[in-house]
């Protein structure tokens, strides 16, 4: 197996244009942005076909282009308008040229490999205006409420209006609290949805256990946030902030194969429910900075694509909430840096639990803990901003972990975090 020569090949091409003018009262832009994507994954055909029983050649590709105007109109003191709109429209190819060997009346494969063409194209489209107002209730009080709507046309049509309204408050100097409630409507990634053509590959090595393939649709949600920072000491900042999602159709995916592509899916319900701490201190070349997250999301009843699933694993996610691949329990960050004289050290942290792994996604990856230290100095010069030279090292300790184990859903092989690595950069303000 150490021989197998298996590649992927990604390129990625984007760009933004952008027009900003200010009118007295009116700030207004209008862009314009496109984005070209492909991935083409080529199997070693042989290998593949020993040990998963498929060899599967994989290209998509994705052109978006759209444009997106906002105005923001200072109506009143109190009063200030926002509206605005965007619209793409995204070309997807897909094409899924496999491999696979026949199975006899037993289900056992046959040394006679056959190939199997399924490919598919389509143009979407995705609009969505909205319009807000912020309101300073008082000089303490300011009230944002809007809504937007959202209208998709891609393998699967729907819209939604979306109502939001937020509140910050300042009652003595130093201290913000806010709370917030927003209506969320999130269309999938086109490229990632595709229809895969099921009878294709019955009475092959690639046929579904599950031989459910209904469309992946866009995901809805009910989203509450509420928090509170404080400045504690002249330049000392805490915060604490809860959150809690409440989600239809909750859009996921996964790898389900060799190729390092993404597949979506959806959850029927989930939640998602945390907490995060912040603190923040900065004086003179001083800056310590450390985050505290502990979350949870957890769904139930898969609705689309049930083709990607094991048996057992989709009768068990069908009469149980699971965690969610992603989902890790706790995540905190840390660091300090000190600038001298020009030079600035750093050094920072990171930390966390372990994504999900095992059956259903009841079990984690260990912990795991990531140490990088930083020097930058600035070098001056004649005429210009000064010059900047940075060198870093990633993971100083070396420490050897796992992001993901092969094990989970969605997950088809072990991930790795960065070793120990040593990058300079050098950057340059005009």
């Amino acid at each position: 197996s150490t021989q197998i020569n298996e590649n992927q090949v990604e390129h990625n091409y984007y760009n933004v244009v952008a027009l900003q003018k200010s009118i007295g009262e009116i700030d207004a832009q209008l862009s314009y942005f496109s984005r070209l994507s492909t991935v083409r994954f080529t199997p070693d055909l042989l290998g593949d076909l020993i040990y998963n029983g498929v060899a599967s050649d994989i290209y998509r590709s994705s052109l978006l282009n759209g444009v997106q105007g906002d105005i923001a109109y200072r109506l009143h003191p109190a009063h200030t308008l926002r509206f605005g709109m965007i619209a793409s429209a995204e070309k997807t190819h897909v094409v899924n040229s496999s491999t696979v060997q026949p199975l006899d009346g037993d289900g056992n494969p046959l040394d006679a490999p056959f190939g199997i063409l399924d490919q598919n194209s389509k143009v979407g489209w995705l609009f969505g205006p909205y319009a807000q107002d912020e309101w300073r209730l008082t000089d303490k009080i300011t009230l944002n409420a809007g809504t937007r709507f959202d209208q998709m046309s891609q393998f699967v049509t729907a819209n939604q209006l979306s109502p939001r309204a937020s509140i910050t408050y300042k009652p003595i100097e130093g201290t913000t609290v806010h709370v917030g409630y927003a209506r969320y409507f999130t269309p999938p990634n086109q490229a990632l949805v595709a229809p895969t053509n099921l009878p294709l590959f019955n009475n092959t090595t690639l046929q579904p256990d599950i031989n459910l393939n209904d469309p992946v649709r866009p995901e809805r949600s009910h989203y509450l946030d509420a928090g509170v920072t404080q400045r504690v000491l002249p330049g000392l900042d805490v915060g604490v902030d809860a959150y809690y999602k409440r989600a239809k159709n909750l859009l996921d995916d996964g790898q389900f194969g060799a190729a390092y592509v993404l597949t979506a899916f959806n959850y029927d319900r989930a939640y998602n429910a945390g907490i995060e701490f912040k603190a923040n201190y900065q004086m003179d070349g001083l800056r310590l900075y450390g985050n505290l997250a502990i979350a949870r999301q957890r769904a139930t009843q898969v609705t689309s694509n049930q083709f990607l699933f094991d048996p057992d694993e989709y009768s068990y996610i069908t009469n149980h909430y699971i965690y969610t691949d992603h989902a890790q329990t706790i995540t905190a960050s840390a660091g300090a840096s000190y600038k001298w004289n020009g030079t600035r050290l750093s050094v920072d942290m990171i930390y966390g639990s372990g994504l999900r792994a095992g059956f259903a996604n009841t079990d984690h990856v260990p912990a795991y803990t990531q140490v990088n230290a930083g020097i930058s100095q600035e070098v001056p010069m004649p005429g210009m901003k000064p010059l900047t030279l940075r060198f870093d090292v990633i993971n100083v300790f070396d420490h050897v972990y796992q992001l993901r184990d092969g094990s989970g859903i969605g997950v088809f092989a072990p991930q790795y975090g960065p070793r120990r690595g040593f990058f300079g950069g050098v950057s340059q303000r005009f």
